[in-house]
C-alpha cells in the first residue's frame, strides 16, 4: 500500500489546527492588535459611563406634579426622555460592537480580529472593484480610526450604498 503524503497548504496560507478553518496571512502585528485592544477596552469604558448617565437622565422623574398648566412641561421632559433613549440604544449597539472586536482579539470570534467579514469567505476577483488593497484584512489605519469595524472600506461602502 503506497504512503499517503500530507499536502502543504499554499504558501501565504496558515496552516490549519484541527477542527478549524483556514485564514490567509496578514492582518495586524501582535503589537498592533495589543494597542488596539487598549483602544478598545478605553472607548468600552467611555461608552459605559455615557451609558450610564444617558440612563440615568432618561429614567429619571421630574418629581413634579403635572397640572393643565404644565403639560407643555410635560411633552418637553418625554421628548428629552425619548430622546435620550434613542441615544442609549445608538450606544448600546456600539458597545455591542466594541465587545465582538475584544472577543474576536481575545480568539471568542468565528472569524479572527481585522479579517473583513465579507471578504473572509468569499474574495473577491482581483480586478474586481469590490476588493481592496489589504484583502481580505481590513487595513491598519481603518482599524485605527474604527477599532471595532468589521468590514474593509471597500465592503462597507457597498453595504452602505445597499442601504441607501
Amino acid at each position: 500500500m503506497p504512503s499517503r503524503r500530507e499536502e502543504k497548504p499554499p504558501s501565504g496560507t496558515a496552516t490549519p489546527r484541527k477542527g478549524r478553518r483556514r485564514f490567509p496571512r496578514g492582518g495586524p502585528t501582535k503589537d498592533e492588535v495589543k494597542k488596539l485592544r487598549e483602544a478598545l477596552l478605553v472607548l468600552r469604558a467611555s461608552i459605559l459611563e455615557s451609558s450610564r448617565k444617558l440612563a440615568d437622565e432618561a429614567l429619571k422623574g421630574s418629581g413634579q406634579d403635572f397640572s393643565v398648566d404644565h403639560m407643555a412641561d410635560h411633552g418637553t421632559d418625554n421628548f428629552e426622555q425619548d430622546f435620550s433613549l434613542s441615544l442609549l440604544e445608538g450606544e448600546t449597539e456600539l458597545f455591542r460592537e466594541i465587545q465582538r472586536a475584544i472577543d474576536k482579539i481575545d480568539g471568542k470570534g468565528d472569524l479572527p480580529y481585522a479579517l473583513c467579514e465579507n471578504c473572509a469567505d468569499e474574495q473577491p476577483a482581483e480586478d474586481s472593484p469590490e476588493r481592496c488593497g489589504t484583502c481580505p484584512w481590513i487595513p491598519l489605519g481603518r482599524l485605527e480610526a474604527v477599532p471595532y469595524a468589521r468590514l474593509c472600506v471597500v465592503q462597507q461602502e457597498l453595504e452602505e450604498e445597499g442601504q441607501a
